[in-house]
């Protein structure tokens, strides 16, 4: 008749609560041990965001940082990072365990966003968001490309027929500054294709795109033009 009463009494009362997963701070997370496979919940401010193939960031709050690898929207798993559409200063609550990769980085991988807040720089373009743009000989952005296509044309060799036309060339300003992945994307003859291609290539370094301090690659392209 206990035994009765008791089960009654819990179906009455309605399902039970499931613990929450805890909520701690960036300085808590990074004192755990390996060995604790507890979930725990981090709020804080997404910085250095890197979209790579499983995507990263530092998610920061007063008392430090912790780098989140691997991080995906537990409603819709399929989503790939980017897709996420997370960029710097945006509010991320994430649930995640604590591990060490390759003995020494400390983070959360393979977490869950659980809710986000978006930062001030949110519905700016990437371009916007940049530190700074490639520069080429001290001018930065258009006035860089500007100027680089000044000295693309000052060292082109004219063709000896006397061809005239445009050729429109894709590249890549590296981290390191050098132009890099030099391809025609529009081109005239074969003769202009391959000069273009050969005075963009031999540019002069640039100075790299930064963003959140660090140098990243930057697609650009130049016209040109023979007459």
């Amino acid at each position: 008749m206990k035994k009765f009463l008791l089960i009654l009494c819990i179906l009455l009362a309605g399902p039970l609560a499931l613990a929450q997963p805890k909520q701690i701070t960036a300085k808590e997370f990074l004192k755990l041990s390996v060995n604790d496979t507890t979930s725990y919940v981090l709020k804080g401010v997404a910085s250095n965001v890197k979209y790579s193939s499983r995507g990263s960031f530092y998610l920061n709050d007063n008392t430090g940082s912790v780098y989140v690898y691997g991080l995906i929207d537990p409603s819709d798993p399929g989503k790939s990072f980017s897709q996420l559409e997370i960029v710097r200063g945006d509010t991320l609550t994430v649930q995640g365990r604590f591990t060490i990769y390759n003995g020494t980085t400390k983070e959360m991988k393979d977490g869950r966003l659980l809710a986000r807040a978006d930062g001030p720089d949110h519905n700016k373009s990437f371009y916007d968001r940049l530190d700074r743009k490639p520069s080429f000989k001290g001018k930065e952005g258009m006035e860089g490309l500007a100027e680089f296509r000044n000295w693309v044309q000052a060292h082109l060799k004219k063709p000896a027929d006397g061809a005239t036309g445009s050729v429109k060339v894709r590249f890549v300003v590296g981290r390191n500054g050098k132009v890099q992945e030099v391809q025609v994307e529009k081109g005239a003859s074969q003769a202009l294709n391959d000069e273009a291609e050969r005075v963009v290539r031999s540019s002069p370094r640039w100075k790299p795109a930064i963003s959140e301090g660090s140098p990243i690659r930057y697609n650009c392209f130049v016209v040109v033009v023979f007459d």
